[in-house]
């Protein structure tokens, strides 16, 4: 079983990197293979390349930042905030081997996931508050 994940927090300091060592400390613990991408701080670090994301099972994303999802279409994907990694990593893990995860398609004219309905109907008004108001402190 292969997991990628990406995590990434407003500010991109601590919750970006606190979700990523969660992950592979999960993961680890449950003998999957996985590789976790941070946009943080300081830009893309540990970046998927494509081979990795074709041969993987299913995609995490753990963030409360927009993430261009447009190259994991056809995908297992799990789209939830950041603190849904660093507080129930093997939850998310379980659900991409379970395959309780849907497939990504995206189009041409869609670069971010968190602008569809789904994820829209999916998170409730103040974590989308949370997340405009979050995206604006760390512009």
């Amino acid at each position: 079983m292969k997991i990628l994940a990406i995590t990434s927090c407003p500010n991109g300091i601590a919750h970006t990197y606190m979700a990523q060592e969660k992950l592979e400390q999960a993961a680890k613990e449950m003998g999957v293979d996985i590789k976790v991408e941070t946009q943080g701080g300081v830009g893309a670090e540990n970046i998927l390349t494509a081979k990795e994301i074709k041969e993987a099972d299913g995609i995490i994303i753990a963030a409360d930042r927009q993430v261009d999802l447009s190259r994991f279409n056809g995908k297992r994907l799990i789209n939830e905030n950041v603190r849904e990694g660093i507080h129930h990593p093997k939850l998310l893990i379980q659900r991409i081997i379970d395959q309780d995860a849907r497939i990504y398609h995206g189009n041409d004219s869609e670069t971010h996931s968190h602008n569809s309905e789904e994820d829209n109907e999916h998170k409730s008004g103040m974590q989308m508050v949370y997340q405009h108001l979050m995206n604006g402190v760390s512009f």
